[in-house]
């Protein structure tokens, strides 16, 4: 157990007995730190991490278990439902799929799941297979319970300060640990940056040019600039003066302090992943109406020139922009890493091609992308109602994007740009299955699209028979 486990597990187990509310305010806040656990299992490669996300998860879970026994009642609200089952389908999937490595019982060899080793080893059923499902199951009851507790404006607003707090946290820490770089301070990773896992090691890596990297509380700096991206959208109402979390300078403040650690992590799923932010704001305030098509225009080639000619001065007259840049963006695709990322993803294709309908079985294959990952894993079928699941959500949403003018619209809005952004550059990362701001955001991406069907149930009902 590390030494945050020891102060965590008491708070856990007293809020357990006394307060449902606190488990679930603090579990929303440590939803951001996947480098922070309680406890270590194993060593070196093999080694795992209870992260403190799943400790107060679980025992929000627990608790909501408990009460829904003392009331007899475990139904779920209808608002909630169809994307519920959805995710509830791809769960049955995965499971189901775990029937092929014991058909397939070694006759196929399969890469190690660890970058660089090229090594092969035949398929079984292993407890590795068992404890990604768990992982799954964990996730999909979390979106689940997270959805159906924020049907209400009060309930959301919530959530949003939470979330908006630990991403303000975590910058801060990145930030100190930036100043520990440049000064030569030693960075005191025991204590946010403490997970046993060996892919947590992120706060140790080093561009080739000697910039070292910038994870803060995350356990690479990818990581890191996914999830303040996928926060970021919560600053907005502030920006567009229609309402703001903690208050207007504090969410503007905060939206500065995210992006300048987006800039300073040095990774290219932040520079890309602003980009992403860029045009789906600016179709997100086109379908909202907050811009017209004009307007939209001249900000966003107002907005590419500026970039332009910032980033192209930076590069040309700062040596140290120029090396990030070169190792980011221009060297990624022909680094060491990156060629056995793409070796990894054409061996998982050619495990889909040869199993097709259900994969390999869940947590088998090892590609470093999504949806590769998802075909060889859990086949056709797996990807269908995964895909499935993720486009009800975001259908439903962006039907009913219109005018900001009240609480359930503005956190449609910002719920719905975190969850696609979240989605599209999880598409070169791979399935976020141990991190717990996705399932949050999934969860707080289905609270607000049940008013869309209840719309469309509206409309069709208002026409003559």
């Amino acid at each position: 157990m590390t030494l945050l486990g020891y102060l965590m597990l008491p708070v856990g187990l007293a809020c357990l007995l006394l307060s449902r509310k606190y488990l679930y305010r603090i579990f929303v806040f440590w939803t951001l730190f996947s480098a922070t656990s309680v406890i270590n299992f194993g060593e070196g490669e093999n080694a795992s991490a209870l992260q403190v996300w799943m400790l107060f998860g679980s025992l929000w879970i627990l608790r909501l278990i408990l009460e829904k026994v003392s009331t007899i009642s475990f139904a779920l609200d209808h608002r909630i439902l169809r994307p519920s089952l959805w995710l509830i389908a791809f769960l049955l999937v995965a499971l189901i799929s775990l029937i092929m490595p014991m058909y397939i019982n070694g006759a196929l060899a399969i890469t190690s799941p660890i970058l660089g080793d090229t090594s092969e080893i035949p398929l079984y059923l292993t407890a590795h297979n068992v404890t990604q499902i768990l992982y799954l199951v964990f996730g999909v009851v979390i979106a689940i319970c997270v959805a159906q507790s924020n049907l209400q404006d009060e309930q959301r607003h919530e959530t949003e300060k939470i979330i908006l707090l630990s991403a303000i946290f975590i910058s801060v820490w990145g930030l100190f640990q930036f100043l520990c770089n440049v000064t030569g301070l030693p960075y005191p990773d025991a204590i946010f940056n403490n997970s046993g896992s060996a892919s947590a090691k992120g706060f140790l890596q080093t561009l080739d040019s000697g910039v070292s990297r910038i994870t803060s509380a995350a356990v690479e700096p990818s990581v890191l600039a996914q999830s303040l991206i996928t926060v970021l959208p919560l600053t907005l109402p502030a920006w567009l003066k229609r309402g703001y979390i903690l208050s207007s300078f504090i969410d503007r403040s905060a939206a500065v302090l995210f992006i300048t650690l987006l800039i300073l992590c040095t990774s290219s799923t932040a520079y890309l992943g602003l980009l992403m932010f860029a045009v789906m704001l600016l179709a997100a305030l086109l379908r909202t109406r907050t811009l017209s098509m004009a307007k939209a225009t001249k900000i966003a080639v107002s907005a590419t020139s500026i970039a332009a000619v910032v980033i192209g001065a930076a590069v040309s007259s700062m040596p140290i922009a120029r090396d990030v840049a070169t190792a980011v963006l221009l060297d990624k695709s022909s680094s060491a890493s990156a060629l056995e990322r793409v070796r990894t993803v054409a061996l998982a294709y050619g495990y889909f091609q040869q199993f097709p309908v259900l994969g390999i079985g869940w947590g088998s294959a090892t590609s470093h992308d999504l949806i590769v990952k998802l075909l060889s894993n859990v086949g056709f079928i797996g990807t269908f109602t995964y895909l499935g699941a993720m486009w009800c959500v975001i259908r439903s949403n962006w039907r009913t994007l219109g005018p900001l003018i009240n609480p359930m619209g503005l956190s449609r809005f910002v719920w719905t740009l975190s969850f696609a952004i979240f989605l599209l550059t999880s598409v070169l990362t791979g399935f976020p299955l141990a991190f717990g701001n996705f399932w949050l955001i999934l969860g707080m991406a289905i609270a607000t699209s049940w008013q869309a069907d209840g719309a469309r149930v509206l409309a069709l009902g208002s026409e003559p028979a």
